[in-house]
């Protein structure tokens, strides 16, 4: 007990910056200083902000407010006061934002001394890149040595800062800038939709070959009129990538009917066999995310790449779905072998040798499999009847560790940050100060941020560590009281509920996805609105959404809705939960279905692993819950609902 006070008072006055405990009070009128100088900011009372900042010598936080107060006068700062601050802040990543702001007022002077000096530590920054580059373009007559950071900088489908324009103009003036490179980057943007950016680039072609950037926009934004009305050759490579671009366009919207218009185009028109292939694989794909009998021909007549992973996946996938098990077994074969090691596919190669009579060898690998703490662990487990293997092995860290972390000032900063409220930029200088951590300071980072009840930055800062076997950290027992009693309240477990806010969220309480979705269970706000009113729960804002309370309360009520209209299929409940039920009816089999191959075959990456990932994540619940964990078996009965009769 009086080590553990001891032990107490020692992390107090390491967390406080080393201040002694005679002293301690004054963080608190540090922190209100610092809340009030942020405040004179907001109202333009740059003077005040100083005067206040200047008080705060020391405060871990101080070089905060020095970033807000320089960052839109960097231009008037002399070099000793940058340098000052970038040494008082290295721990920050406001030093790395001032810096790059410094960088482009060294290069607006003209100092490009100083500029080069400092470039070398922010090379991953486009603009910058382009700011060096159009320098040296400019001043410099051995231009063979930086030719090429030119070429991989154009190799985009992307748009790139404004500054670039200049260096690929001069690029362009030198002649190293070829038709063939122009053309190489015209079809990365059209392959990532940026029909605008494909159009500007044009103005790089000869005037002879503009038009087939027209001709290409034309077949991307309506394809079906283009493929049924060719008006020029496509023996050229350049109208060639346009055909099976449409190709491939039209069949987002219809496969077969792409199959179809490419056969009607081969019998017109000379193609060769990489354009099949070409076709083949991508229209091959598309058939099977939406699960067409065609999908398993097509993939299987590509001539396939060995490092092409999503065919070699896909058309497994499609296998799959066909029940074409001994094909399936092939495809299992012809995998890369680091990917056959993988605990996905081990699970199929033995799942096939079932259907080959050949149960020694998968019993073998099931077996093998049922070790592991993971989905493809505990549907091998079911395979055998073994139980679940949990594996847990706490992180250890001794006083000393705790202590030298406690010391850094990067912790320190991300800890003030967040006591104060500052949520998102405490979470900006925890990565900053972790990002390069190995991986026994990310385990004790992460034991320091389970200690102050930071439980998200514990669960994503130990997972970079390779210590998977925490189960404590990884999966806390949070809100407990509310979840179970939403659980019992809606007749749903609540390891599922468990399962759902942990791959939502990570116990991240004011999550907001880049969709908009809200809160610990993520629910869009339209969602959260409706599913209010069937309780008489007024959410109108944003704020009442990521209360803890009503999320959990709507996310759960939302989650019973969808395994209702899915007669119960908690797989199918969780997968709409994701993707929204709409989706799913369309993925539904047109007869029974083994639903672990639905799951496989899901056609969205983000779904299929999201399902994975929550039932492996209720299994762990339900054991750090105190119960036996529910078979996964059991939670995945065959789907029988037929795609017509879907909810």
């Amino acid at each position: 007990m009086v080590a553990r006070l001891l032990y107490l008072i020692l992390i107090s006055i390491l967390a406080l910056g080393g201040i002694p405990l005679a002293a301690a009070a004054s963080i608190e009128d540090q922190r209100a200083d610092y809340r009030a100088a942020l405040d004179a900011l907001r109202a333009g009372q740059r003077a005040r902000a100083i005067s206040l900042t200047e008080k705060l010598d020391g405060y871990v936080l101080q070089g905060y407010l020095e970033y807000e107060i320089y960052k839109d006068r960097v231009g008037a700062l002399r070099s000793a006061e940058l340098q000052a601050f970038l040494a008082r802040s290295a721990f920050a990543p406001v030093a790395d934002s001032l810096r790059k702001l410094g960088l482009r007022e060294l290069a607006a002077r003209g100092d490009w001394k100083l500029f080069h000096a400092e470039y070398r530590r922010y090379g991953d920054d486009p603009e910058l890149q382009c700011i060096r580059l159009r320098h040296l373009l400019r001043t410099n007559e051995q231009q063979a040595e930086f030719i090429g950071d030119i070429e991989t900088l154009w190799r985009t489908g992307k748009r790139l800062p404004a500054p670039c324009d200049a260096v690929f103009a001069a690029w362009h003036k030198t002649g190293h800038m070829t038709s063939e490179k122009v053309w190489e980057r015209v079809r990365l943007a059209m392959e990532n939709r940026q029909l605008t950016l494909a159009n500007e680039l044009a103005r790089y072609l000869p005037a002879s070959e503009r038009v087939w950037v027209a001709r290409w926009i034309a077949m991307h934004r309506n394809p079906v009129s283009e493929l049924a009305n060719l008006r020029y050759p496509v023996e050229t490579p350049v109208a060639r990538m346009i055909v099976r671009h449409g190709i491939v366009r039209l069949a987002y919207r219809d496969p077969d009917e792409a199959m179809r218009q490419w056969a009607r185009i081969k019998a017109k028109h000379q193609v060769f066999g990489e354009d099949d292939n070409y076709v083949y694989r991508h229209v091959g794909i598309l058939a099977a995310q939406d699960n067409l009998p065609s999908a398993l021909p097509l993939l299987s007549a590509v001539s396939a790449d060995p490092n092409d992973e999503s065919l070699h996946l896909w058309r497994l996938r499609a296998a799959l779905r066909a029940a074409q098990w001994g094909t399936a077994r092939q495809f299992v074969a012809a995998l890369p072998q680091e990917q056959q090691n993988e605990p996905q596919w081990r699970y199929w190669k033995a799942r096939t040798l079932e259907h080959s009579d050949e149960m020694q060898e998968a019993n073998r690998l099931y077996t093998s499999l049922a070790r592991d703490r993971n989905y493809y662990g505990f549907l091998a487990a079911d395979r055998v009847g073994a139980d679940y293997s949990m594996q847990h092995e706490s992180i250890e860290a001794t006083s000393e560790e705790t202590g030298a972390m406690l010391a850094r000032p990067g912790i320190q900063a991300a800890r003030e940050l967040y006591l104060i409220g500052l949520v998102p930029d405490a979470r900006r200088q925890w990565s900053y100060t972790t990002q390069h951590m190995n991986n026994r300071e990310l385990q004790v980072a992460a034991v320091v941020a389970r200690q102050w009840g930071w439980y998200d930055r514990a669960i994503l800062t130990v997972a970079r560590s390779g210590h998977n076997d925490d189960l404590e950290l990884r999966f806390p027992v949070l809100y407990r009281d509310m979840i179970e009693a939403n659980a019992n309240q809606s007749s749903i477990d609540p390891g599922w509920i468990y399962g759902v806010v942990r791959q939502e969220s990570a116990f991240v309480v004011d999550a907001r996805s880049s969709a908009g979705a809200l809160g610990l269970m993520q629910l869009m706000p339209a969602t959260g609105r409706q599913t209010g009113r069937k309780l008489n729960l007024s959410v109108g804002s944003s704020q009442a959404l990521l209360d803890v309370e009503n999320n959990i309360r709507l996310g759960t009520r939302y989650l019973k809705e969808m395994l209702q209209r899915h007669r119960g299929y908690q797989v199918l409940a969780t997968a709409a939960y994701n993707a929204g039920p709409i989706r799913v009816a369309g993925w539904m089999p047109e007869q029974r279905l083994d639903t672990q191959i639905w799951v496989e075959s899901i056609p969205f990456n983000e779904t299929r692993d999201y399902v994975k990932n929550v039932l492996a994540y209720t299994v762990v619940y339900d054991h750090r819950l105190g119960a036996r964990p529910t078979r996964l078996s059991a939670r995945m009965p065959p789907v029988t609902i037929p795609r017509n009769e879907a909810p």
